[in-house]
């Protein structure tokens, strides 16, 4: 029932973009260059890589945030959410968290001599590739947009704020880098935007949800998320406040009033404004409960905390 459901869902958002395209396009036949027009946008990262489609659902220009203060920014994504205008669909895929399901598949012996750490059995594999419950999604969301330029640099195409409602699905999900079968449905009110500019970037996302799971063996959890991050060229080498990432995730069981699953992960940045880029270290911890798997997959599961480390370049 559940995988009929998934694909009634995803039928019915191409549905409703193909048909939001054909009102735009009715419209308006020749867009002009201050107005929302249909677009493809993509992103490409080692832990996240996403393909889009942007349509417009009015004609009214998308606000600029180019310089608006943070607080502004949300309040204005805030209020225009209450009126939805543009319609995303968008698939994406984690590399690195793909990497380590093969690695572990295909290269047992490798896998099996990363492990460090004695009696702690600490796998350097899933150290690196830990944070990301599925391989891959697709996805709609349905919401407001902001765009953020400034009149003296260009900027990028991903250099936008969101806020609304967003449906993902998906046929997998991954426990210590072992591919599960479970065709599972996401819902989230969410808030995601990035501002990238030649001295100063800003990343935030703030979700609040429930996921379900066609595998029994794998609960059902309603969780709240929050990561922010931040890089500045102008600030001290060693800054603490503008040169950091913060990621906090908690999920709670459906079933019963308790804790699954709690990451705390903390990220460094290390910026080069000669190279414009910088070096990035994430590190933390996550918390998972056994009970989050039940049955044959009982085996799999034991309440543990995995370290986390995460080596990334930012451009």
């Amino acid at each position: 029932m559940c995988i009929r459901f998934i694909g009634s869902v995803t039928v019915a958002l191409f549905g409703l973009c193909f048909a939001a395209t054909a009102a735009a396009q009715a419209r308006s036949p020749s867009l002009e260059a201050d107005k929302p027009k249909l677009e493809t946008l993509w992103e490409w990262s080692p832990y996240y890589s996403s393909m889009g489609l942007h349509v417009p659902l009015t004609d009214e220009a998308f606000p600029d945030g180019g310089r608006m203060k943070e607080a502004d920014v949300y309040r204005q994504l805030f209020l225009r959410s209450l009126r939805p205008s543009v319609l995303l669909i968008e698939a994406s895929v984690y590399p690195m968290p793909v990497l380590g399901v093969w690695t572990r598949s295909h290269n047992t012996d490798f896998y099996n001599h990363a492990i460090i750490g004695g009696s702690n059995k600490l796998n350097v594999v899933q150290i690196v590739t830990a944070g990301f419950q599925e391989p891959w999604a697709v996805s709609a969301f349905l919401g407001s947009q902001m765009k953020f330029s400034r009149e003296d640099e260009d900027s990028r195409d991903t250099n936008r704020g969101y806020m609304g409602y967003l449906v993902s699905a998906g046929k997998k999900h991954i426990k210590e880098n072992v591919l599960i079968d479970d065709d599972w449905l996401e819902v989230e009110w969410k808030m995601k935007g990035d501002r990238t500019f030649k001295e100063d970037r800003l990343s935030w996302s703030f979700r609040l949800g429930g996921k379900f799971n066609r595998n029994p063996d794998i609960t059902d959890t309603a969780y709240l998320g929050i990561t922010r991050s931040s890089l500045d060229f102008r600030s001290p080498f060693l800054s603490f406040l503008y040169n950091s990432r913060v990621t906090l995730f908690t999920e709670f069981s459906m079933r019963h009033p308790m804790l699954l699953r709690q990451e705390v992960i903390f990220g460094k940045k290390y910026p080069s404004e000669a190279l414009g880029m910088a070096w990035e270290v994430d590190f933390g911890l996550i918390f998972e409960r056994a009970s989050k798997y039940t049955g044959p997959l009982a085996p799999l599961a034991t309440t543990s905390y995995t370290l986390v480390i995460r080596p990334n370049i930012v451009f």
